[in-house]
């Protein structure tokens, strides 16, 4: 019997042996595996298959720049925000902040967007492609667009004509006349042209036709011209006189004169080149609109003459001011008088 005892109670101390071998080995791989494990950078890592995880990097992200509200400072730092994301890592957050409202979330997407198209236009474009929502997918292919003709015109106006007809194309189209409109206006107008008519296409063009009227105010007249759509093309002519204003102020007043018809866009249009002309030449727009029939229109050109003209010769534009009859047009360029003087003068006590 006590034989019997010793051989268990051996056989226990060999059990009690093994199980801490192996529980000591267990041990010995997870400390190696830890050791191996890399070690945490400012990048952020966002794995795919864990949207949890997903989310509160992106919420991390937001958080950097959000409560920013100097210009440049919030620039800055989209800029390092955008750094801290590895290429890997991408995908699956540009997937999250799609889902997200928030503003900051959708100007950290376009600005990751625009980077990435900024280095690799085709890979980011086959990217925005194939997104399965057809709203994520427009906004994608029009950052890709604009970045990609911002970088290169050409090679964007090719990858353009190979994409399908369709809202994609049409918002890419958009982006690349935008971008074309500053250096090849005629270009960006032509692009504009082959959109169907919405108001979208329409302020596109109005965009495109004053740049180019800014250096070419004959050839943007000319094309504005031929405009088949009387409604489009007074638009057109309109921004044309107005773009052009600052620098030939006698050129855009005729022109708005013969181009446009009385009503009210011609009305606008004369005020607003009344705002131009006035700040290079405002004794020749004072003459003009001395001539414009005794209508609100007049007293609203003439408050906006002596705005301007206050602030650069008060005493030539109190003299004209005080030249001017009786009425409601001199009412107006006294009150504007005032409000100016008195602009002036808080001004120059803060200084």
């Amino acid at each position: 019997m006590k034989k019997l005892f010793l051989n268990i109670a051996a056989v226990l101390v060999l059990t009690l042996a093994l199980t801490a071998v192996l529980n000591r080995d267990k041990l010995s791989v997870r400390a190696r595996k830890m050791d191996a494990a890399p070690v945490t950078t400012e990048t952020i890592s966002i794995p795919a298959t864990q949207p949890v995880q997903t989310r509160h990097a992106h919420a991390s992200l937001l958080r950097n720049f959000e409560p920013l509200t100097d210009a440049a400072r919030r620039r800055e730092m989209l800029e390092r925000t955008m750094s801290s994301v590895s290429i890997a890592d991408r995908d699956a957050l540009l997937a999250s902040l799609f889902s997200d409202e928030n503003p900051a979330a959708a100007e950290l997407r376009e600005g990751l967007i625009r980077r990435w198209a900024g280095t690799d236009p085709q890979g980011a474009a086959a990217w925005a492609m194939q997104l399965p929502d057809e709203a994520a997918r427009r906004e994608a292919v029009k950052q890709v667009a604009s970045a990609w003709a911002d970088k290169d015109m050409k090679s964007a106006a090719s990858w353009l004509a190979t994409l399908p007809d369709g809202s994609e194309k049409q918002a890419a189209t958009m982006a690349i006349a935008y971008e074309a409109a500053n250096g090849d206006p005629l270009t960006s107008l032509r692009l504009a042209s082959q959109l169907p008519a919405s108001a979208d296409r329409d302020s596109l063009l109005v965009h495109s036709i004053s740049q180019w009227a800014g250096t070419d105010s004959k050839s943007a007249t000319s094309w504005a011209s031929q405009v088949p759509d009387s409604k489009l093309r007074q638009h057109l002519l309109a921004a044309v006189s107005i773009a052009m204003a600052g620098t030939d102020g006698l050129g855009a007043a005729t022109l708005v004169g013969m181009a446009l018809p009385p009503g009210a866009e011609q009305d606008r249009t004369a005020i607003s080149i009344v705002q131009r002309w006035a700040q290079t030449s405002p004794e020749s727009a004072a003459n003009w609109v001395l001539q414009f029939p005794n209508t609100p229109m007049r007293d609203a050109a003439t408050k906006n003459l002596i705005s301007i003209w206050t602030t650069m010769d008060a005493t030539a534009a109190a003299s004209w001011l005080n030249a001017l009859p009786a009425g409601t047009a001199r009412e107006a360029g006294q009150t504007a008088y005032s409000q100016a003087l008195l602009a002036l003068n808080s001004t120059t006590d803060e200084l």
